[in-house]
């Protein structure tokens, strides 16, 4: 990754190859003549840097315009920096392209938006990237490109176009156009774009605000705080003098008015008189109900539509923590719905889709809007719901749980510019010390571990032979001999659980698996022990479900893969709630010898009638 200081007055975080600050667009073939559609040609400027360059073309007056009132036409003039040189690759709109947007925008021009958004439009726009020759990059396999902005959107450019090359973002669906000519400068290249890609300077309350359809969402957020909450993107703190920055990120399932209004819900006070009618719990306060509502309907993490659809396994129900303590939603996935189209040339092609459905049990047909979800923010997602989804317990269900699923995770993999969850095999490892995360306690054994290769509690993405594993990630212990870490589970509905344990095994493990001076990988789990220093009598254990166990015995093959075993055949919670599971090293190898670790991917609970 690229680190690029105090060009546009601050550092700007680019990912490998073009990742740019944002977007792109099409050719004007008055101006630039495609003279060879596969490698595109250029007009050579030796003499000039980009922004002194854009002044030989009528066509992007008005873009010089921006970047002069945004006081970013010297930064595409600058050649070097204190240490280095630089050079862009700037897609310039054309007049055209910035007319038609200030149209959009019901302004005037440029002047009208603010000089911060003038500056985002041109970070939009602006890529710092040696030689960006887009014609070099794609192949007869390679179509299509994704790269991240510096605001962690992803833009995504395809060669569909006949003129140029497509783009689009997730927050911006209509592509524009660049061209495949470009204009080489002393400092980087010109493309000329047949649109404007709008930066994404949003954060989750603007999107809805702005959206202008969901007033009575709106007054409940001002109403719960939650107005001031889904408009914090970072908060700094010090902790014995170091500073720490922590990013909050959301995924909020709107309801718009039209879809309360259709439930019978025309205000605030509607809403709250049907959630004292709904509730069984007469205790609660009016006002305690509306937070724990607004709570129902936000993740704490960023989450894609496709992300929430997505199933685990082969399970089609899948239980989701919602930021509301103590309660979750269940999304399902129904039989899929498999169509044909003729293509015309005796052939067809088959497309299959699913239909989901959230707690729908409760409200016949409550799912997503599709058309209206996916709306990024710079602090997460805002997705659509076709029902106003009141707070509802769902029926026991397989319970998947990750346990490097936590959104501190995410956020700490971004910050140290790591693939969180990968979507593939990876074809080299990565790995990052979690033990400091507020989603886990750990502390180290008295002798600690000789194990270097990983941090106490480290979390470490997948290879091949590890490609099994949910998510492609897993879960290092390695704290040494009676060394512990206790973590939270996702919120369970009360009843009765098969509880089984996935794992991932290595060669180097194979004197654990054999118990070679080993005990198996012994460890004791005990789930919702009040505190860390807890010494009842050994007849009260059983009441937190003690359990000593050595799962890595249970591995009956040599060969590295992901294997599972059962932790508890039956054992019952008697409330719907997170648990805590504490997991204690019991194996003295754990401090004697320098390949021992622990390495699990998931914890599944299995509904038992």
């Amino acid at each position: 990754m690229k680190v690029l200081k105090n060009i546009f007055g601050k550092s700007l975080l680019l990912a490998a190859m073009p990742s740019a600050i944002m977007a792109l667009a099409s050719c004007d073939e008055d101006l630039l003549k495609l003279k060879d559609e596969s490698t595109g040609s250029y007009v050579q400027n030796d003499d000039k840097p980009i922004a002194a360059a854009l002044a030989d073309y009528e066509e992007f007056s008005e873009w010089e315009n921006v970047l002069q009132y945004s006081d970013t036409y010297r930064v595409l003039n600058a050649r070097n920096s204190s240490t280095s040189a630089h050079t862009f690759t700037l897609f310039a709109p054309t007049n055209e392209a910035l007319q038609k947007f200030y149209s959009q925008k019901g302004v005037s021009g440029i002047e009208d938006l603010g000089k911060d958004y003038a500056t985002a439009l041109v970070k939009t726009m602006v890529t710092d990237y040696d030689s960006l020759k887009l014609t070099e990059l794609f192949t007869a396999e390679i179509t299509s490109l994704s790269y991240k902005s510096e605001a962690g959107e992803y833009l995504t450019i395809s060669v569909d176009s006949v003129d140029g090359f497509d783009m689009n973002t997730p927050s911006y669906q209509t592509g524009v156009v660049i061209s495949r000519d470009y204009i080489k400068c002393t400092n980087g290249f010109i493309y000329t774009a047949d649109g404007v890609i709008p930066p994404l300077v949003e954060n989750i309350y603007d999107r809805v605000v702005n959206a202008g359809n969901s007033s009575i969402m709106v007054e409940a957020f001002k109403a719960t705080g939650y107005d001031k909450k889904l408009s914090t993107l970072a908060d700094t703190t010090y902790v014995l003098g170091a500073q720490k920055i922590t990013n909050y990120y959301y995924t909020l399932l709107n309801v718009t008015d039209a879809t309360f209004q259709a439930c019978g819900i025309n205000s605030l006070a509607d809403l709250k008189d049907s959630l004292v009618s709904r509730s069984s719990n007469t205790s609660a306060s009016v006002d305690d109900l509306l937070l724990q509502y607004v709570e129902y309907h936000l993740f704490d993490a960023s989450y894609s539509l496709s992300e929430l659809k997505q199933m685990l396994g082969t399970d089609v129900v899948r239980i989701w923590q919602t930021a509301a303590e103590g309660q979750i939603l269940m999304i399902s996935q129904s039989d899929p719905i498999i169509s044909t189209v003729d293509n015309g040339d005796g052939t067809e092609t088959s497309d299959t889709t699913y239909i989901y459905s959230i707690n729908e049990d409760d409200i016949a047909g409550q799912s997503f809007n599709e058309e209206s979800s996916d709306v990024i923010a710079m602090n997460g997602y805002v997705h659509e719901l076709t029902g106003w989804m009141p707070v509802y317990e769902p029926k026991q269900s397989t319970v998947v749980w990750d346990l490097a699923d936590y959104s501190e995770i995410r956020n700490l993999c971004q910050k140290n510019e790591i693939t969180y969850q990968p979507a593939a095999a990876v074809s080299s490892e990565s790995k990052l010390g979690v033990s400091s995360a507020s989603c886990y306690t750990v502390e180290l054994g008295p002798e600690s571990s000789l194990n270097s290769s990983y941090a106490s509690l480290c979390y470490v993405t997948c290879k091949s032979n590890l490609q099994d594993c949910i998510n492609h990630d897993r879960l290092v212990f390695n704290m040494g001999y009676q060394g512990f870490v206790s973590m939270k589970t996702p919120t369970l509905v009360k009843g009765k659980y098969k509880v089984m344990i996935s794992m991932a095994y290595l060669v180097e493990q194979a004197f654990i698996r054999t118990c070679n001076g080993s005990k198996g990988g012994k460890m004791r789990i005990w789930i919702d022990l009040p505190s860390t220093d807890y010494s009842p009598a050994d007849t009260e254990w059983e009441t937190y479900h003690k359990l000593d166990c050595s799962p890595y015995t249970t591995i009956t093959s040599a060969k590295p893969g992901v294997y599972e075993t059962v932790l508890y055949d039956e054992i019952e919670f008697t409330e719907t709630a997170s648990h805590t599971f504490k997991f204690i090293m019991m194996d003295p190898a754990a401090s004697s010898n320098s390949k021992f670790s622990l390495q699990f991917d998931a914890i599944t609970f299995i509904p038992v009638e």
